[in-house]
């Protein structure tokens, strides 16, 4: 009876994890189609930190993410002034880049639910980021300058 009521509390504890990471969002638009008037019309609303003018980069996609944020980087090693999160969305694991200029007094804690919108980009590690040109987290919001 015991080792079913721990399985029982496993599979229970198991379900409550997956449908809370699964939750979230993660969306692109390609850059093309936010250069022209006509692009930006038929685009969502949400790319709307992204029109600020085309970006140039390998992968010339504005993004969207939603999630829980799992890791926060706490040691800047190159000195840029730059601050990572890993966010859980849709059960995948996604990198915000938050640039010095962005805005942002305090990074969320472990668990936080944030948005970002930004632009992908190919980040030191070699993993795919995202570069938030729009931040939001705990009622509050901050956009690139």
């Amino acid at each position: 009876r015991i080792l079913a009521a721990v399985a029982l509390a496993l599979v229970v504890v198991a379900a409550a994890l997956g449908a809370l990471l699964s939750r979230g969002t993660y969306e692109t638009y390609p850059q093309e189609q936010l250069t022209s008037a006509a692009g930006q019309a038929r685009a969502p609303a949400w790319t709307v930190p992204c029109r600020r003018g085309p970006r140039a980069n390998e992968q010339p996609l504005c993004a969207h993410v939603s999630g829980r944020v799992i890791w926060i980087q706490k040691h800047d090693p190159d000195g840029d002034g730059d601050r990572h999160l890993i966010v859980i969305s849709r059960l995948h694991p996604r990198i915000v880049k938050l640039a010095a200029v962005l805005p942002v007094a305090r990074l969320p804690r472990i668990g936080a639910r944030i948005d970002a919108v930004g632009w992908l980009s190919v980040g030191a590690s070699g993993h795919t980021e995202l570069d938030a040109q729009r931040y939001a987290s705990g009622g509050r919001t901050a956009l690139h300058p």
